[in-house]
C-alpha cells in the first residue's frame, strides 16, 4: 500500500518550536511570509508597460473597439474578468474572446484575429497568451489592427511582432519579480492604467476590489505564493470571503464554502476546478459570464450548470483512467520508461489522465486522444522531475504538426498516421535519459511531528505560516508507531480511506482520498507510520483535528 518507497524525513523530534524548524527546513524566515505593499514593484518597470498604457488610454478616450483575447483556464479566465471589469468601470468600448479547446486550441491564432476583426476591434489585447503568436500578430499587422501582449510565459527564440509586450518573463526585462501569474501581469497593467482614470482614492479602493478574481489565476496556476504573489493571495483571499460578486458567491457555495472561509486550498481544489472545466468540456465562456454576472438568479444558474459540468467531468476522469490503466501492461512498464497511451478521450481530460498515470507509475506520461478535428490527435503530457518532456517531444518534431510546453508538462498534435512512429521515437528518447533511480518515488516530509502535538492548537501555531501554496506548502508530517483502531472505506463506492489512529495515547482521525483499498490491508490492532496534512475536523467539530494521508505502511 505504500506509494513513496523513500521518505525524506528533513527534521526529526525533538523541536523546541515547531513553527521555527518548519521556517529553518524551507530556508524561509518569519519576514519572507509578513509581507505588505512594501514588496509590490512598479508596474512602470515592466517592459513596453508606457507603450501600452499610452495606446490603450487613446483606445478609450477615442471610443475605439477594444477586444481581449483570454485563455480557457482559469489564469485566462480570470485575466480577462480583470481586463472587462476595468473596460467597463471607465466606459470603453470592449469585447472579449476565449478560444475554443476543442476547436481554436490555444492562444491567439489568424481565425482569432479575424473573429477580433469581424467584432470590430482596432485593439487586440491578449492576457496569459501571446508571447507565442507570430502568425497571428503578423496578420493583425498586416490588417491594421494593434496588438498589446499582456503574457507570463517563457519567450521562445525571438519575440512576436507587437505594439507592446508586457511580460516580465521577457529575456529583455528587468522586472524584479518573474512569478506572476498571467492575472497578476493583467493586474499590473490594470494598477498603471488606473492613474489616467480615478483619484488616488477611488484607485486604491478599485485595484483592492480586483483582488478577489487576481487571487483566483495565482493560485490555480499554481503560482510561487511568495513576494508580490504573497500580497495578492492575503489580500485576495480576503476580499473573496466577503466578494460583492453575484458569481463568485453563488460559486463558493457549490464548491462548499457557503458557510466558511476560503483558504488557497479553497480555490486549488474545489473552486478552481469548477472554473476550469467549463473550458474542458463545454465553452470558457460559462465560466467568464459567471464571474461577471450581475444577479444572483443569473449566477446561481451558471454556477449550477458549472458544478453540474465538474460532476461529469469527475466521473469522465475516473472512466478514462480506468480505460488508460487497462492499456499499460507490466510488460510495458518493464520495458519502457514512459508511458504512452492512445484513446478516445475528451481533450479537457488528456492532460488530468496524463498527471495521474504519471502519478501512478513515477514516470513521464503522454496521453492522445482523437477527439479533434481535422483528422488530427492530440496529446497531453506530464513528466517526472528527471526528465524534460519538453525538449523529448521536441525530438520527435518531425512528427508533430504543433507542440509547446515546459520540462513538466507538454501539449502537442500530429496527423493519426504518425502516431506510431512518433510513439516509438519518444519510448527511446526516454529510455536513452531516464535512469532507473529517476523513476524511484520519493516523499519530502517537513517534520517528523511529535504525538503531543496532534491538536488544535498546533493548526492554530501554523496560521503564521498562511496562506499555504506553492513555494511554501502546507507542512506535511511523518508520525511513526500509530496503532490502527479502526478502517473503513467511504464514499461513493468505497472510493476513499477513513482510519481512526493512536499515538502515545492521542486519538486522530485520517483520511485517505482514493485510497479505499487500503481497508483490506491493514487490521485493527496493527502499527503503521503515517505521512500527513493536519487539518481540523470541520465534521466532527469540537476542535477536533484529522490527519489527510499522503502515505502510510504498515510497521514490521
Amino acid at each position: 500500500m505504500r506509494l513513496y518507497p523513500v521518505w525524506n524525513i528533513h527534521h526529526s523530534q525533538p523541536y523546541d518550536s515547531l513553527v521555527d524548524a518548519l521556517l529553518a527546513v524551507r530556508s524561509l524566515d518569519q519576514a519572507d511570509l509578513d509581507v505588505g505593499p512594501e514588496v509590490m514593484h512598479d508596474p512602470a518597470s515592466l517592459c513596453d508597460m508606457d507603450s501600452a498604457v499610452e495606446r490603450i488610454v487613446q483606445a478609450i478616450r477615442q471610443r475605439e473597439k477594444i477586444v481581449v483575447f483570454g485563455d480557457y483556464d482559469v489564469d485566462g479566465v480570470s485575466s480577462t474578468a480583470v481586463m472587462l471589469d476595468f473596460l467597463d468601470a471607465v466606459g470603453a468600448d470592449g469585447a472579449y474572446i476565449l478560444p475554443d479547446r476543442h476547436v481554436d486550441g490555444y492562444g491567439l491564432k489568424p481565425p482569432g484575429v479575424e473573429r477580433a476583426i469581424g467584432l470590430g476591434a482596432s485593439l487586440i489585447i491578449t492576457v496569459d497568451n501571446g508571447i507565442s503568436a507570430f502568425e497571428a500578430l503578423d496578420v493583425a499587422r498586416q490588417r491594421g489592427v494593434d496588438v498589446v501582449v499582456v503574457d507570463h510565459h517563457q519567450q521562445l527564440d525571438h519575440l512576436p511582432d507587437a505594439l507592446a509586450i508586457v511580460n516580465p518573463n521577457r529575456r529583455d526585462c528587468t522586472y524584479p519579480f518573474k512569478e506572476l501569474a498571467g492575472v497578476g501581469v493583467t493586474f499590473k497593467l490594470v494598477q498603471a492604467l488606473s492613474t489616467e482614470f480615478f483619484s488616488p482614492e477611488e484607485r486604491r479602493r478599485y485595484l483592492n476590489s480586483l483582488l478577489d478574481l487576481v487571487v483566483l489565476g495565482t493560485v490555480a496556476d499554481v503560482m510561487p505564493v511568495l513576494g508580490e504573489n504573497r500580497v495578492f493571495v492575503q489580500r485576495g483571499l480576503q476580499i473573496l470571503n466577503n466578494t460583492p460578486r453575484p458569481g463568485l458567491r453563488q460559486l463558493k457555495a457549490v464548491s462548499g464554502y457557503a458557510e466558511k472561509p476560503v483558504k488557497t486550498t479553497g480555490v486549488g481544489f474545489h473552486i478552481g476546478p469548477r472554473i476550469n472545466v467549463a473550458g474542458r468540456l463545454e465553452k470558457p465562456d460559462i465560466a467568464l459570464e459567471l464571474i461577471r454576472a450581475k444577479s444572483d438568479g443569473q449566477a446561481a444558474q451558471l454556477a449550477d450548470e458549472l458544478n453540474r459540468l465538474n460532476a461529469r467531468r469527475q466521473a469522465l476522469q475516473r472512466e478514462g483512467m480506468d480505460e488508460a490503466e487497462a492499456l499499460v501492461s507490466r510488460e510495458d512498464l518493464a520495458r519502457d520508461r514512459i508511458v504512452v497511451v492512445l484513446g478516445e478521450w475528451k481533450l479537457g481530460i488528456v492532460g488530468l489522465l496524463a498527471g495521474k498515470l504519471c502519478e501512478k507509475h513515477m514516470r513521464p506520461a503522454v496521453v492522445c486522444s482523437d477527439d479533434a478535428d481535422g483528422g488530427l490527435y492530440v496529446g497531453s503530457a506530464r513528466s517526472i522531475p528527471a526528465y524534460d518532456i519538453s525538449r523529448g517531444i521536441g525530438a520527435c518534431a518531425d512528427h508533430l504538426v504543433a507542440y509547446g510546453g515546459h520540462p513538466a508538462a507538454a501539449g502537442f498534435s500530429l496527423n493519426a498516421a504518425s502516431f506510431e512512429a512518433f510513439r516509438m521515437q519518444l519510448i527511446e528518447h526516454a529510455n536513452d535519459h531516464i535512469q532507473e533511480e529517476d523513476m524511484q518515488a520519493e516523499l519530502d516530509i517537513d517534520i517528523e511531528l511529535s504525538p503531543g502535538d496532534l491538536d488544535i492548537a498546533t493548526i492554530e501555531r501554523l496560521s503564521a505560516l498562511e496562506p499555504f501554496g506553492n513555494g511554501n506548502e502546507a507542512p506535511l508530517f511523518a508520525m511513526r508507531g500509530c496503532k490502527v483502531l479502526s478502517r473503513r472505506k467511504i464514499g461513493k463506492g468505497g472510493t476513499h480511506l477513513k482510519v481512526e489512529l493512536e499515538a502515545e495515547g492521542r486519538h486522530c482521525n485520517g483520511l485517505w482520498w482514493n485510497q479505499g483499498d487500503v481497508a483490506d490491508k491493514i487490521h485493527p490492532g496493527q502499527r503503521v507510520s503515517a505521512a500527513f496534512v493536519l487539518e481540523e475536523d470541520t465534521y466532527a467539530g469540537g476542535g477536533a483535528v484529522q490527519m489527510v494521508i499522503k502515505d502510510m505502511y504498515l510497521e514490521r
